[in-house]
């Protein structure tokens, strides 16, 4: 008698515990009335339960750019490492089709911000960080991004004419090139698309996400910077993100800015940028011409005027195996600033997951070559 009322006993609290892990509660009726197992329980419940969102739907995506470089320095000691030298980390929730909060986390390789002498570290950033909202019913073929958004420019030419960020910036932002501004920031950026026309446009802090907050010129109080561009979508495709292997595009843009006390000093920044790019599976060639003005006396690095040209041939392997080229020339105010850049390689595109590239990177300074250096790269390309 004993055995049988210790064993109703642990029956009963294991059914009773069993029940309490059942959220439906006619599921959790039926197990307590012993009509089904609790195997079967689980499974009804299982099917039955909601998941619990305040999204429609959530996407999770991202890319990283890993690899080795060697440093080749001009008068001074050669390095090399193995670098992880970008990061993204992308969310979305969707409410509906098209509206969604974005979040990107950016993880970066560059130099102690306070020690530049401590040599590299790994950073985190918050990259964006915005609300996105289809207006197309109140303007047509209208969006706009609110919060740490995109800016106009960069995310258009990497995804249209320069496709290997992953081993250097594009002419307009990389540090040898213009060094100019990054690919996102605080404000409002709206997006209009059409078949054979596009623009984007909109109200920023002007620092540049990485930037947010600081003054790097003085401390002028923040005004705002106005940014915008156009593109004439020769062949169409102005809605949609191009695919270079597959599609032929041809575009034309002007793109151009006016940061108001940039960064926080007495003294307005512009940019005025003419950029044309033209592709086929075969191939790509693109070009642009910039003329960037800031009359801040210390700012000779970045008031300059230049222009770029890259290329891509894909002849082999169904356009899978790419031999590319760049070169970017920049005269700055400052004279010292002057520099050319050379970039050469050799691409191939795996899969849509994985791009393997082995590329090489000549920078000379017209006056000054103790700036002067040569970069060997191997890079694993990941999109997730």
């Amino acid at each position: 008698m004993r055995k049988v009322l210790l064993s109703a006993l642990v029956i009963g609290t294991f059914s009773v515990a069993s029940a309490g892990e059942i959220s439906d509660p006619v599921v959790k009726k039926l197990l307590e009335k012993g009509v089904i197992t609790e195997k079967e329980a689980l499974e009804l419940d299982k099917k039955k339960a909601p998941t619990f969102s305040k999204s429609k739907k959530l996407k999770f995506g991202g890319k990283a750019y890993i690899g080795y470089t060697f440093t080749d320095i001009n008068n001074g000691s050669d390095s090399g490492s193995f670098e992880v030298r970008r990061g993204y980390f992308v969310t979305k929730f969707y409410f509906n089709s098209k509206d969604h909060i974005r979040f990107t986390y950016d993880v970066s390789w560059q130099y102690h911000k306070e020690k530049e002498s401590e040599g590299k570290e790994i950073s985190l950033k918050v990259k964006h960080l915005y609300l996105y909202k289809d207006i197309s019913k109140v303007i047509p073929g209208t969006a706009f991004e609110l919060g740490i958004a995109h800016t106009p420019w960069l995310d258009y030419e990497e995804h249209s004419g320069w496709w290997y960020r992953s081993i250097s910036k594009t002419f307009y932002e990389a540090s040898d090139g213009a060094h100019l501004l990054p690919s996102a920031d605080a404000g409002i950026d709206f997006k209009t698309k059409f078949e054979y026309f596009s623009a984007e446009y909109g109200v920023f802090d002007g620092e540049g996400y990485d930037h947010i907050g600081r003054s790097d010129k003085g401390n002028k109080p923040n005004k705002p910077m106005i940014e915008g561009r156009v593109t004439w979508h020769v062949l169409g495709g102005g809605k949609k993100k191009p695919k270079p292997l597959t599609q032929r595009y041809a575009n034309i843009s002007v793109h151009a800015l006016n940061s108001y006390n940039h960064r926080g000093s007495d003294y307005d920044f512009s940019v005025l940028q003419f950029h044309a790019v033209y592709n086929q599976p075969l191939f790509l060639i693109a070009g642009q011409y910039l003329d960037a003005n800031w009359d801040d006396p210390d700012a000779k690095d970045n008031d300059g005027k230049g222009y770029s040209f890259n290329f891509e041939l894909r002849p082999f392997m169904k356009n899978k195996l790419a031999f590319f080229g760049r070169y970017d020339k920049w005269d700055a105010r400052g004279s010292s600033y002057d520099r050319k850049m050379y970039i050469y390689g050799v691409a191939y595109h795996l899969n849509k997951y994985v791009t393997w590239i082995i590329n090489g990177i000549n920078v000379d300074y017209d006056n000054d070559n103790t700036k002067d250096y040569t970069k060997y790269m191997i890079t694993a390309e990941l999109h997730y």
